[in-house]
Order: C-alpha cells, then structure tokens, then sequence
C-alpha cells in the first residue's frame, strides 16, 4: 500500500475507458495494474497511488497523447461524477463551490490538497501532491483544465483565468495549455495554482438544485467524521510539511504552532506513532529532491523548493543521503 494511501477520483473510470477504447484487453490490464476487474467501473472503488499512476502512463502509451492530463475531461459525463463533484456543482456560485471541494476533497483523494486564497479582486486556488513518490505532471494538468471546465459549466461563461502555475517544466505542447486556459501559463513555479477574478467565482450558476446540495452535503459531513477518526497525526504533520517547505517555513516551533501545541508534546504524538519530526522533513526532502531532479529541475530550483538557504546547503545533504552529488545522481 503506497505510504500516502489511495485515490477513489473518477478519473480511473475515465482511464479504464481510453485504454479499453484503445484495445488493450481487461485481463491484460488487471496484470498490468493489480487492480481487479471489478473496480474498473465502479465510481467508489479506490486504488493505490501507484495502481493510479500506472493506469496513466498505460493511457498516455496507447493514446500516444502526452497532453492527456489536459484532455481526459472530455471524457467526463453526468455518469462519470463523485458525490462531492456533485455537491459542489450545486453551489449558489463558483466560489462556494471551491470551498465545499477543499472542505471534503480527502474523501476522494488521501494525496491532493487544495487551498483558497483571497487577495483583493482576485482567488489563487493551489493544488498540492502529497506524496512525493507520485508527483507529476499528468494530474494537476487534469486537475485544473477540469476544475475550469466544471466552472464554465456551472456559470455558462466563458470563464479565463488570470494566469496559471505549474510546480513541472514545460513538456512542450504550449498551444495545448493556450487552448485550454485561454491565459499566460508558467512552468517551474513553487506551487500549481490558477488565478482567477473574483467577480468570475461570483456568477450564479445556470442550474442548482438547493435540495440535492443539502442532501449531499449532510452525507459529506458524516463521511468526513468517519474519515477524520481514521488519520494519524504523522499524516497531518506531513501535510503541513509538504504544503510549506516552498516558503521555507518548515521548522518544529512553526509546526508546533500551527497546531497549537508546544515543541515536547508534538514530539510525543510522533513517537507514539513511531517516527521523529527530523525524520518526516528529510524523507519528505529526499522523495522530493530525487523527483525534481527526474524532472530536469537545476540544484538552485530544487534547493529553493525543498526549503534550503542556498543550493550548497542542499547538494551537501544530497551527498549525505545518496552518497552522490545531485548531478551524478541524474546521470544514473
């Protein structure tokens, strides 16, 4: 089982269908994968982070669409919709609706977090992978492009962004992105975000139904309880980890404030679990030096998005971890 748990978004649905379409037989994928026929189109089912990112490349492979994560939603129907989906395409605007989604997103996914920001006219909507391991580029594209196109549903408008940022580099089919986000759009940023006006959140929707909101959102409500008595502490720790090493923020008196506790007792709660606070932010900033550097990022990018004064301070822990420099480490 991946260390950040599992995903139960519809786009694996989406993904059985554009492979099956493209010929590949269920029994061969079920080997491909480990992942049982009978999930395959049950919108509930959840698979591991690996089974998911499996289902991708095998997808991208048969397609031979490197922008998939940017054309999968038009395979998104009424029949292809989590509850939560639902629950915020009912929303009185496209404001509620982001804030219901960031409310109960970890009841579709353990690893996706997003957040919402105000800052005068404007909303910037971050999207975070937390777990390392599985950072791409093929679900925040999918995320986004899908999020947008969910508004331009809800509103009837043709809703543009300001700009939008990605955490990867460019993989080369700009005129995709131009297409889609109708918008400037920048690679190698410390955070995946889109910008949006704020008066855009604000249109009313083209259709509500008020009384399917209050139902979904009551059965939201009770899943999350469930959910919440299910996370460990370590889980919560690394999440705010991983949200905040970019700001260079990430030290145990910062921690320990935000959750309202001091230095010894959150060492306490971690040890009960069986690990120390030095050892969430180096594994953390080993999964994540070893996927940036799979990505053609430089040591100075790196070293700013893993928190480090300067980029000798990180390429020395490198050389601690692996016993390699980052550039030798790259050249295996």
């Amino acid at each position: 089982m991946d260390s950040m748990g599992t995903t139960s978004a519809v786009a694996i649905i989406a993904l059985f269908d554009v492979i099956r379409d493209h010929g590949m037989p269920v029994a061969e994928l079920e080997t491909a994968t480990g992942i049982s026929r009978y999930k395959m189109d049950d919108p509930d089912a959840r698979i591991t982070l690996s089974q998911f990112l499996k289902l991708w490349q095998i997808a991208v492979d048969l397609t031979k669409d490197p922008a998939l994560g940017l054309h999968l939603r038009y395979k998104y129907g009424k029949d292809l919709m989590h509850f939560v989906v639902n629950l915020a395409l009912n929303s009185s605007n496209m404001l509620e609706a982001m804030q219901h989604w960031i409310r109960y997103e970890k009841l579709i996914s353990d690893s996706d977090r997003t957040e919402l920001f105000e800052k005068e006219d404007l909303c910037i909507v971050t999207y975070t992978n937390l777990s390392p391991e599985h950072e791409n580029r093929w679900i925040p594209e999918h995320n986004i492009s899908l999020a947008l196109e969910y508004g331009r549903r809800i509103t009837g408008y043709a809703l543009n962004p300001v700009e939008v940022r990605f955490r990867h580099v460019d993989p080369g089919y700009a005129e995709e992105y131009a297409k889609i986000f109708r918008c400037p759009v920048w690679f190698e940023q410390p955070d995946t975000s889109i910008i949006i006006r704020k008066k855009d959140l604000l249109r009313p929707p083209v259709t509500r139904d008020p009384y399917l909101q209050a139902v979904l959102k009551k059965h939201a409500d009770a899943s999350m309880v469930m959910l919440k008595g299910k996370e460990s502490f370590q889980a919560r720790v690394n999440e705010h980890i991983m949200k905040h090493l970019p700001r260079g923020t990430v030290d145990i008196e910062s921690v320990s404030d935000a959750f309202d506790m001091d230095r010894s007792t959150l060492h306490r709660y971690l040890k009960k679990e069986g690990v120390t606070f030095r050892d969430l932010i180096t594994g953390t900033r080993k999964k994540l030096a070893q996927n940036y550097l799979g990505q053609g990022l430089t040591a100075t990018q790196i070293s700013y998005l893993l928190g480090f004064s300067d980029p000798s301070t990180f390429q020395r822990a490198f050389k601690r971890w692996f016993g390699l420099s980052p550039g030798e480490f790259r050249k295996t």
